[in-house]
């Protein structure tokens, strides 16, 4: 068995991908509470005490895996552009690692969702090879979609979330980013 690399911090071409710090909490919440950054979500925006605790579950995977969503900065100049990465999951009764990203919308349309999908799976697939990795999104979220598809997932199945139309994408082996 390969030794599993460090996740907590992580460099793409551009992007910065690290472990949250308590100096993220008030970024983490803009984006979690922004209307525009759930725009394409399907489930509404949350508030602020919603967003404290989403962010305390993303802490307890890093302290209870080893692994969980990254703070996504630009390499260049350490703004905070927004969060994703992945993450230990149940989904259909199976073991997965669900890759999730979440941006600022001055981010948008850069590509930095790719890029750090892609940095995403390659680390899972090379340190968690028994883990599929996955992404579910709202049927009606076209950007998660093409982010999705850039990355190569297969799409495996629609169903219905929290009364919200979904669909699951499926990783396959790691490829070039396009």
């Amino acid at each position: 068995m390969r030794p599993v690399s460090d996740p907590s911090e992580i460099r793409t071409r551009r992007l910065l991908l690290r472990r949250p710090l308590a100096a993220d909490t008030e970024k983490f919440v803009e984006v979690h509470t922004s209307e525009q950054a759930h725009a394409f979500s399907g489930f509404g925006r949350r508030d602020r005490a919603e967003s404290l605790r989403l962010l305390e579950n993303f802490q307890l995977d890093w302290d209870t895996h080893g692994i969980g969503y990254w703070t996504v900065q630009a390499a260049s100049t350490g703004e905070v552009l927004g969060f994703g990465g992945v993450r230990n999951a149940l989904d259909e009764g199976q073991k997965v690692l669900n890759l999730y990203f979440r941006f600022l919308p001055i981010a948008w349309g850069h590509g930095y969702a790719p890029e750090m999908g892609h940095a995403a799976v390659r680390w899972a697939h090379r340190n968690r090879p028994d883990l599929p990795v996955v992404i579910a999104t709202a049927v009606s979220n076209v950007p998660a979609i093409r982010v999705a598809e850039k990355l190569g997932f297969a799409r495996a199945l629609e169903r219905t979330h929290e009364g919200v139309a979904e669909v699951l994408f499926r990783s396959s082996a790691p490829g070039p980013l396009t």
